[in-house]
């Protein structure tokens, strides 16, 4: 198949920022590649090319992408620079930056990546004694008090949490030092304020069109009670007047029919809503609250930069850093040296970014400091999943807009769907026409990304089956023998037999003819891998045989599960704890291949308790747990 107008644009435009948004099954990939080999078909080497990805994976499945693209066009002095080319991560290109110029991070050119994990305990250790040196003080005591119920463990996995997330700020202890002054001045809280009543307004509207809707259920004399109930809502024109709502005694609804009873339940939940927004009794209670929190934030600040000086010193003595910190140092170091920075912005003809939906914020500041009117993105805002892992999508959003008006560069759309049915590209847009939006999902998805039928090889079927989408329903009762996720697999089993035996028609794309449906065809696609078991028990029980796919949870391998309890027996040792959990991990080290010990050794240990000339006790305690990574 030749390229789509929107495809070919996206491999051959040039000469400014680009933004591609490419929905699923639209050809991203093919286009990608595509134009990295019109690059190198026009004289324009590979290493002049920056290609990030967000995984190592999609990085190799890149770089092969591209390997067959020269070699299918006969580039092959292209051939042995590509190994070497930048087809790689945002963190493997930050990390190689950082190496390179080690000498101006005064840090030494063989630094670590020291894993998450170790450096949450690390900080955890670190802030148990922060806080046994600041109990006593006044401030620090008042925070206690007045957050914790037993212990302190909760607010402790707060602040570590809240650090971590200001991890991700550019700049996080000029932010830190500036917190107080800017955001608990008179003007700022002003604003707050004002932002706080526009929210309640929002809803006094919200609850405004209800009423409207409820009132041609009402009889009169309802009609009169609730417009007199509302009144302060719906003329007040400030907080003040909103707040006599909360005098009123609430309305009986004698005098609604039956048809209302809905849009009550409505109406009520609203007015709660409202109600809990109206919780202070003044502007002036709203200021106190505000400002009451001061002294505690200005605690929690302390605490902080405390703990970041700590644990920064830990990273400088041995030379081990996140890759956060890689990201920060790669920023800093095109940001202090404008030589630098120039010879990298003049070293790449593009900086080509997939997935562009996923980027964090460290990343796209890295970005503006190198890019030269010269960055290609593509991603689908639509497929943005990994915000647990930082990934901005607001980032691809607001370029996407910004790019609509040509205000940085321009943007293309790649709408056309190469890999599905029309009826199925229909049922998905109307389903996300109802639910996605820029408040919901930072997509307008019916004015900018409906997906749009691009197979026409699909037209060629004449199997005669309505391929819309079905939705079956089914009653369940607390007294059924079978459970909601048994019940529907035997709705799917009887209807996979049935289409078995009855020949049900597919078409096949390769052969663009019908043929007998197979059981390799049919996927049962589920949104959590706990019930697949089940599933497969009532296949088999139907003689339908069957293969399940899942993604398996890294933590569930032997060979992880076995590292961590060897990390636990290693802290329990060395505290002196020999309670139930040490005997527990004490267990998976010594049968593991490790030491291989037999469940007669394990029980003769446990039971005499004969820890002291263990050989797995010894080595536990030779590892100084201040210094985890030797």
């Amino acid at each position: 198949m030749g390229f789509t107008k929107e495809q070919q644009l996206a491999i051959d435009k040039e000469g400014t920022n680009i933004i591609v948004s490419a929905g699923a099954g639209s050809g991203k990939t093919a286009v990608l590649t595509e134009r990295v080999i019109r690059k190198l078909k026009q004289g324009i080497s590979i290493d002049k090319l920056l290609v990030l990805t967000f995984t190592n994976e999609a990085a190799g499945e890149m770089k092969n992408r591209i390997r067959e693209g020269i070699i299918k066009n006969n580039l092959t002095e292209e051939l042995d620079l590509l190994d070497s080319a930048y087809i790689t991560t945002f963190d493997s290109y930050a990390l190689s930056l950082v190496k390179k110029y080690h000498y101006l991070l005064n840090i030494t050119k063989d630094i670590k990546i020291i894993d998450n994990l170790i450096i949450t305990i690390y900080k955890h250790k670190v802030l148990d004694k922060i806080f046994e040196s600041k109990y006593g003080e006044i401030n620090f005591n008042k925070l206690i008090n007045d957050f914790c119920i037993k212990d302190d463990i909760n607010i402790k996995k707060f602040i570590i949490n809240i650090s971590n997330k200001l991890d991700l700020l550019i700049n996080k202890k000029e932010y830190l030092d500036n917190y107080i002054d800017n955001n608990f001045n008179e003007k700022y809280i002003d604003i707050l304020i004002q932002e706080y009543i526009t929210l309640i307004k929002n809803k006094i509207n919200e609850l405004h069109s209800i009423h409207n809707n409820i009132i041609n259920y009402c009889s009169d004399k309802l009609i009169n009670k609730l417009e007199t109930w509302f009144k302060p809502l719906f003329e007040g024109t400030n907080y003040n007047e909103y707040i006599l709502f909360k005098t009123l005694p609430k309305v009986v609804f004698t005098g609604l029919e039956e048809t209302g009873i809905e849009l009550k339940e409505d109406l009520k939940n609203k007015v709660n809503e409202i109600n809990e927004l109206l919780r202070f009794n003044s502007i002036e209670e709203i200021k106190e609250s505000i400002v009451s929190i001061k002294e505690y934030i200005e605690e929690l600040i302390k605490i902080i930069k405390e703990l970041d000086e700590e644990v920064l010193k830990y990273k400088e003595k041995h030379q081990v850093y996140e890759f956060n910190d890689i990201s920060h140092m790669a920023i800093n170091i095109v940001k202090e040296y404008p030589n630098i920075r120039d010879e990298i912005k003049e070293s790449f003809n593009e900086i080509m970014i997939d997935e562009y939906q996923d980027t964090s914020t460290l990343q796209e500041e890295f970005i503006k400091f190198i890019e030269n009117n010269n960055v290609y993105m593509v991603g689908d805002i639509k497929q943005s999943i990994y915000r647990f892992r930082n990934a901005n999508p607001y980032i691809f959003k607001k370029k996407y807009d910004d790019y609509g008006t040509n205000n940085g560069g321009i943007k293309i759309d790649l709408i056309k769907n190469f890999r599905s049915r029309k009826e199925t590209i229909y049922n998905i847009n109307e389903i996300f026409n109802l639910i996605m939006d820029n408040d919901i999902g930072s997509a307008n998805y019916i004015k900018e990304h409906n997906m749009i039928y691009g197979n026409t090889l699909y037209d060629n079927e004449e199997s005669g089956h309505n391929n819309y989408m079905d939705i079956y329903n089914y009653e369940i009762d607390k007294d059924d023998t079978y459970t909601k996720e048994e019940k529907e697999l035997f709705i799917i089993s009887e209807d996979i037999k049935d289409k078995i035996k009855n020949k049900y028609q597919v078409f096949d794309k390769k052969t663009s003819k019908l043929r007998d449906l197979t059981y390799s065809d049919i996927c049962i696609i589920t949104d959590r891998n706990k019930h697949l078991d089940t599933y497969k028990k009532i296949l088999v029980y139907h003689e339908i045989p069957s293969m399940i796919y899942m993604d398996e949870e890294l933590t569930n391998d032997t060979t992880i599960l076995v590292i961590k309890n060897l990390i636990n027996l290693v802290l329990l040792v060395n505290q002196k704890t020999y309670d139930d959990k040490f005997r527990y991990v004490f267990t998976s080290v010594a049968r593991s291949n490790l030491f291989c010990y037999s469940d007669n050794q394990i029980y003769h240990i446990l039971n005499e308790k004969n820890y002291k000339d263990n050989e797995i006790i010894k080595l536990a305690n030779e590892i100084d747990i201040d210094n985890p990574i030797q």
